[in-house]
């Protein structure tokens, strides 16, 4: 099995003398010099380049060879299914599939072009790398941009946006897509903003960028969906061995398991290694979603610069899953999440309670003080405080429907049909009161109501 596959491209030994890349404006080298040396403190900047991936344009050109082995993602037009069928054939049985034609009719697929966005954020930050600290590595689009038409990097940097919701210059890209109606619950919002860890993503990978493969994080399941440029996927299934699908022992000296790397001669090197092994691939164009199941291994190659958005969820499918690792990893996340559910989706507390008991877990709150059940991190951007907003203005209300009760709904339908949180001014009076528990007081619920004018204000002007 997996004897079609092609041979790779090059040997890590063959490398190019690196030539400097020509920008259009004057500062972009210096802001691509700056973001490489605090993501990659390994190599020199001007060694992005040196195994010349620019010029190997077959890499990026190769066919999928299917065989016993490896196997095409399943795919389904977005017309022939249904949010009910979505979960029966494929969200509940664990199985990942790319549904054309799903996102098609976005404004989007228009205004998320490299010069479109250009155009508008110009001048805007977005995150493009983290530094061996954590640190968000930030650079105006308009650099980016010029990053993006001009580099020749082996893996080129690549923007990945998470602050889409709390950062008013950047929040306009929501109002360009729309959560898929395949994947109408998200049982993580019952989380506070401030709390939930990072969920949605804004990305624009350069061609021959990519990420590694991995699995997402809390045994979540995913959507991706692309506007421009193709992407290809390969996926293992959730009971394969990290060391057969990473392949790290099959690298040889010098050479390097980005991603561009791995698609090349890393993946070869695993189907021909362990021939038992099913591997799952398939390209995603514009307008296709694909789904990607809790705990499922995956990893991606921009074959063209691509633009997407994606979404981390928990729904019914997948709730015990996410469930039993939240609890485990990230006790106060958890903790707040059940507190949650149980003033908002009595249903859900029920059940999480049930699997508690069934599993005899504690929670830390019943567990006697100073006992641990693990070193949790508690960074600032994963992590929460008990004394974090538990409010029903301060939840975001997509993909809740099947799990609050009529009282949270009151806020009407078109807050279930925009990614960002309702506009309190559009709220009756009776509304407004019936998502705030009394015994906080009147005080925080009109200081909430007063943060979410100034911010909608502010998105006003920056509109205007």
């Amino acid at each position: 099995a997996g004897s079609g596959s092609p041979s790779p491209s090059s040997d890590a030994t063959q490398r190019r003398i690196p030539q400097e890349v020509k920008f259009q404006h004057r500062r972009t080298a210096g802001e691509v010099r700056r973001c490489k040396k605090g993501k990659r403190t390994d190599i020199k900047p001007h060694e992005w380049d040196k195994f010349g991936y620019a010029s190997k344009e077959e890499v990026l050109q190769r066919e999928i060879v299917y065989d016993d082995q490896t196997v095409p993602i399943r795919r389904v037009k977005f017309r022939d299914i249904t949010p009910e069928r979505f979960i029966e054939e494929f969200g509940s049985k664990s199985q990942p599939v790319i549904v054309e034609d799903c996102c098609s009719h976005w404004p989007a697929m228009d205004k998320w072009s490299i010069d479109a966005l250009d155009e508008r954020f110009r001048h805007v930050s977005f995150k493009v790398a983290k530094d061996d600290n954590g640190k968000k590595l930030r650079m105006k689009f308009k650099y980016f941009a010029d990053y993006v038409r001009h580099q020749k990097d082996d893996n080129p940097l690549y923007l990945f946006e998470t602050d889409m919701d709390d950062n008013g210059f950047i929040r306009p890209l929501m109002d360009d897509y729309e959560v898929p109606s395949l994947f109408p619950h998200d049982w993580f919002s019952l989380v506070n903003a401030d709390s939930r860890p990072p969920f949605r993503w804004f990305c624009i990978g350069p061609k021959r960028s990519g990420t590694t493969v991995h699995i997402d994080p809390l045994g979540t399941a995913a959507w991706n969906a692309v506007t421009h440029g193709t992407k290809r996927w390969v996926l293992f299934e959730p009971h394969e061995t990290k060391k057969r699908v990473k392949g790290k022992d099959l690298l040889k000296e010098d050479e390097d398991d980005e991603a561009i790397m791995y698609f090349d001669y890393i993946l070869p090197r695993i189907k021909k290694a362990y021939p038992d092994l099913k591997v799952y691939e398939g390209l995603q164009k514009p307008g296709e979603v694909i789904f990607v199941p809790g705990d499922w291994w995956h990893g991606v190659l921009n074959l063209e610069d691509t633009v997407a958005v994606t979404q981390n969820y928990c729904g019914p499918d997948n709730f015990e899953l996410v469930w039993s690792r939240t609890r485990k990893e990230r006790e106060k996340v958890a903790w707040l999440w059940l507190r949650n559910m149980r003033k908002y989706a009595p249903d859900l507390y029920q059940k999480a309670m049930s699997m508690n008991r069934r599993d005899r877990f504690k929670m830390r709150h019943e567990r006697p003080a100073g006992e641990r059940l693990s070193d949790a991190s508690s960074s600032s951007s994963e992590s929460s405080s008990d004394s974090s907003s538990d409010e029903g203005v301060d939840l975001d209300p997509t993909g809740l429907e099947a799990a609050v009760p009529d009282a949270f709904k009151k806020l009407g339908a078109a807050c279930f049909q925009k990614q960002g949180r309702y506009d309190v001014d559009r709220m009756s009076t009776t509304a407004r009161n019936s998502i705030v528990p009394g015994e906080r007081g009147a005080g925080n619920h009109e200081a909430a109501l007063n943060k979410r004018r100034r911010i909608q204000a502010q998105e006003t002007v920056l509109q205007g």
